[in-house]
């Protein structure tokens, strides 16, 4: 046998080593029972009562569940120890106990009802309304001309939950936007900074330092070879492989022409800088302010 052969063989002998005590440990398993799932859920969520147990199904497919009362909120919530399967590439070599609980979702609900009424003011202070989709608050304000309040509103927001999040398990991340098109920023609780995007810098950027009433109209992707001449792209990206690509933000001025905003770093460039074009019959025509 020649050395690859050697190789391969204990490769396949160390393999049998670590899966073979693996499928016994896996074959093995079983369902928590009533203390191991009250553990559980103590450990995870606080103190709570025991109101009643249930046992469904035989063998691997069997599920206990336990239903149980949150002393600190009165939120009844369940509990559940099951049989995942294990295996690799299509072949089962036995099933491990998971353990599930509802209690996050009815936790945040509670939550969001416990201060409906001060989220309300909220929304209609910052003329926005909110979703709670894949453990993230999202914040959508209605469109409007100028910039938008995106850092307080969700500050806001986050202290109205805080003021009854006795567990303080509420959510850690707002993400904002306005109307369907325009991404605002990213907000995160734990570390209290707010993080504004590209499309609310160029907004704003635009408003104040070339016309306070252009309206936001839409982004698309662009080559950097329709707004400036080669020999400006050799220039200002001296690396570049093909034409660099970016982001153009589409915008609509005071007297309803349209005009485009670009942001060089958004290219490849190594800072930021601004620039402004309007779409003429001869190409793109840079707008000097």
């Amino acid at each position: 046998m020649d050395n690859t052969g050697k190789m391969k063989k204990a490769i396949c002998t160390l393999a049998g080593i670590v899966v073979l005590p693996l499928i016994f440990f896996l074959c093995g398993c079983s369902v928590s029972d009533k203390n191991d799932l009250l553990k559980y859920a103590r450990k995870n969520y606080g103190a709570c009562e025991f109101i009643n147990d249930e046992r469904k199904g035989k063998g691997n497919d069997e599920t206990y569940t336990v239903y149980l009362r949150d002393k600190d909120t009165g939120i009844e919530y369940k509990v559940t120890s099951g049989l995942d399967a294990v295996g690799i590439d299509g072949s089962i070599f036995g099933y491990s106990e998971g353990k599930s609980s509802d209690f996050y979702g009815l936790y945040i609900q509670y939550l969001f009802d416990e201060t409906d009424a001060d989220i309300r003011k909220l929304e209609a202070e910052y003329n926005m309304d909110f979703e709670f989709k894949y453990d993230v608050i999202v914040l959508n304000f209605s469109m409007g001309k100028g910039t938008y309040p995106a850092e307080d509103a969700a500050k806001g927001f986050d202290e109205i939950l805080r003021s009854v999040d006795i567990k303080n398990m509420r959510p850690k991340e707002y993400l904002l936007y306005a109307g369907a098109d325009i991404y605002l920023g990213v907000y995160n609780t734990s570390s209290g900074e707010y993080k504004e995007s590209n499309d609310q810098s160029i907004i704003g950027f635009v408003q104040t330092n070339y016309d306070p009433q252009a309206v936001y109209q839409s982004s698309m992707g662009a080559y950097i070879s329709q707004f400036l001449s080669y020999d400006e792209i050799d220039r200002l990206f001296p690396d570049h492989d093909g034409a660099p690509m970016g982001t153009a933000y589409y915008f609509r001025d005071k007297d309803g022409d349209i005009f485009v905003a670009i942001d060089l770093k958004e290219f490849g460039a190594s800072k930021s800088d601004i620039r402004l074009f309007r779409d003429t019959s001869s190409g793109m025509e840079e707008i000097l302010y």
